[in-house]
């Protein structure tokens, strides 16, 4: 049994790593680390639909030459897009048709052990850990970030890529562990974090009455020229070191304009004793209504126009996947309009 185990994993990875060469993945990425899962099923010829099911997470269909993915829109975006990576690792594998139930979000690839498992499940468990949170966007990720080793025990570290990757915490940490960045034990103490938890942390004491739907996305520095793929509930804490003494402050005119709400603008002296030295800028905020677009937070001088200090410049896009119905880019072209 862990003979076969060890050939499903093999041939889910080998089929993941193949479509993302189909797919020139590395170079279409560029700055991003998110897979467009829901475009590869797209661009396979299956109709990609969104509908409230319950309990059902996915489902994968075939009859004749017609192909089909149908997936929940009453799960969280990171779930939502593992179990589109399943049903897309089906879809790729020539696996019969098949419904998925939340157990496949319990089921972790790099033990095996699956036993009771049929062996396609194990092969689109393996696709989906592996096309979803390929190493290539590990890599590349870890070096935006500049994160060493040890940061990847520190939950905080690991919900912060996992919303980066647009996938659910627990995957993260599963892709983390397979990858061996973390250890067996590492990955039991942080699936006992709660990211509830770890969101209401970074919030630091704001009152939020529902965190369905919401995540909380902590930017800093080391965020520039990234991709930002938000959903509209989502909150930002942006924590930038500030040189007021030397007159710099950082303006989020742009931000605002664009419809930004800043909910809370903090400073704190990283450095009490010293005079004029540099301090994190704290801001929450939220944007409901912020369109895709590339917007520049500066750090300047207010009296000084033109001139310009350090500047953090994110390309945001919002996350697609949350509306009922079919998959609105892939209506669009067969409505001729996209």
């Amino acid at each position: 049994m862990a003979y076969d185990d060890r050939l499903a994993l093999l041939r889910g990875i080998k089929a993941a790593e193949k479509l993302h060469r189909d797919l020139g993945s590395r170079k279409v990425l560029e700055s991003s680390v998110r897979v467009d899962v829901f475009g590869a099923i797209a661009r396979t010829g299956a109709i990609l639909m969104f509908k409230p099911l319950d309990p059902l997470l996915g489902a994968f269909m075939r009859e004749g030459d017609l192909m089909g993915v149908m997936l929940t829109v009453r799960r969280p975006i990171g779930q939502q897009r593992f179990t589109a990576a399943h049903e897309l690792g089906h879809l790729i594998m020539g696996h019969e048709p098949h419904a998925d139930d939340e157990n496949i979000l319990r089921r972790a690839p790099i033990e095996g052990n699956y036993e009771q498992i049929p062996v396609q499940e194990r092969e689109a468990d393996a696709f989906a850990s592996n096309f979803l949170l390929p190493k290539f966007s590990l890599a590349k990720l870890h070096e935006q970030q500049a994160w060493e080793r040890r940061d990847y025990e520190n939950p905080h570290t690991v919900y912060q890529a996992s919303l980066r990757f647009g996938a659910s915490y627990r995957a993260t940490v599963q892709a983390y562990e397979r990858d061996r960045l973390v250890s067996s034990a590492a990955r039991r103490t942080l699936f006992g974090i709660q990211p509830r938890d770890l969101k209401a942390e970074l919030v630091d004491g704001h009152a939020v009455d529902d965190w369905r739907d919401r995540d909380v996305w902590r930017l800093t520095e080391r965020d520039e020229g990234s991709v930002i793929e938000a959903n509209r509930r989502d909150l930002f804490v942006l924590k930038l070191k500030e040189h007021g003494g030397s007159g710099y402050l950082w303006t989020f005119n742009e931000l605002e304009r664009a419809g930004f709400l800043i909910l809370k603008d903090e400073t704190e002296a990283m450095y009490p004793d010293r005079i004029g030295g540099p301090r994190p800028r704290y801001v929450l905020g939220e944007a409901p209504d912020m369109e895709n677009g590339t917007y520049t937070l500066r750090e300047a001088r207010p009296w000084r126009t033109g001139e310009g200090g350090n500047q953090v410049t994110v390309h945001f896009r919002r996350a697609l996947g949350r509306e009922d119905g079919q998959y609105e880019p892939q209506l669009n072209r067969l409505a001729g309009t996209g």
